[in-house]
C-alpha cells in the first residue's frame, strides 16, 4: 500500500493551521477575561481624608 504523499500534507497543514487559528484565540480569550476581571469602578466620590494627602 502506497502513501498518498498529497492527502497526508494537505491534512497535516490544515491541523497546524487549526492550530494556530486556535492559539491566536486563547490569546484573545485570555487578555478579554484578564481585562474583565482587573475592573475596578472609580467611586464618584471622593474622601476628605484623600485631599489632604494629596497636597
Amino acid at each position: 500500500m502506497e502513501i498518498n504523499w498529497f492527502i497526508l500534507s494537505v491534512v497535516f497543514i490544515g491541523a497546524i493551521v487549526l492550530i494556530v487559528i486556535l492559539i491566536k484565540q486563547n490569546w484573545k480569550d485570555e487578555k478579554k477575561i484578564e481585562k474583565e476581571l482587573n475592573y475596578f469602578k472609580n467611586p464618584d466620590e471622593v474622601e476628605l481624608n484623600d485631599e489632604k494627602e494629596m497636597q
